[in-house]
């Protein structure tokens, strides 16, 4: 049996992965935004506990809820929850031009990965990622592509051990951006 069926099944009747074991991943509706960004925020309180601060702002933006309710409305949102329960939220862009000059419509790019601190250590992000390269692939793309702080050892080490390569690091304004990558 493959990786992708031990995490979940595509349930046809009602248009959603289930992963064995209750995670479901769906869309976010425009009511779920608090679901969403408290989700950002949890994990970005982790994070800055942890002494990883350039990641994200904790707490969200005003800004940045705003964006996210826009991304929402669009259906590039997407929440994670095991028997009802929200563990986690990632979101799409179909191009990047800003980090992907080569190729800025080569992929799908997940943004906004986060999860609940419960969530952790259970295989939850692996079943989220291997749903999104899946996203990814029925969209026609080639890649699913990632990116986070430069400096970020743990979620570099994280995307490596899930199959992402890091292809390149980005200068930013006051930051370096790792980019990763792995074949839908």
């Amino acid at each position: 049996m493959g990786r992708r069926n031990r995490f979940y099944r595509w349930t046809h009747s009602i248009r959603r992965w289930q992963l064995i074991g209750g995670l479901t991943i769906e869309q976010a509706k425009p009511d779920e935004l608090r679901l969403v960004i408290d989700i950002v925020d949890e994990a970005a309180a982790w994070l800055h506990a942890k002494g990883i601060t350039q990641q994200w702002p904790s707490p969200t933006p005003k800004s940045f809820a705003e964006f996210l309710e826009k991304q929402i409305v669009r259906g590039d949102v997407y929440l994670a929850r095991i028997d009802g329960h929200v563990v986690g939220t990632f979101r799409f862009e179909w191009s990047d031009e800003e980090l992907w000059v080569d190729d800025p419509a080569g992929g799908g790019y997940v943004h906004t990965f986060a999860l609940r601190n419960r969530a952790h250590g259970k295989g939850v992000g692996a079943a989220m990622m291997a749903w999104a390269k899946h996203h990814v692939r029925e969209r026609g793309k080639k890649f699913l592509r990632l990116d986070c702080w430069g400096e970020n050892e743990p979620l570099k080490k994280y995307y490596a051990g899930l199959g992402f390569t890091l292809v390149k690091y980005i200068p930013e304004e006051d930051w370096v951006c790792a980019t990763f990558q792995m074949e839908a």
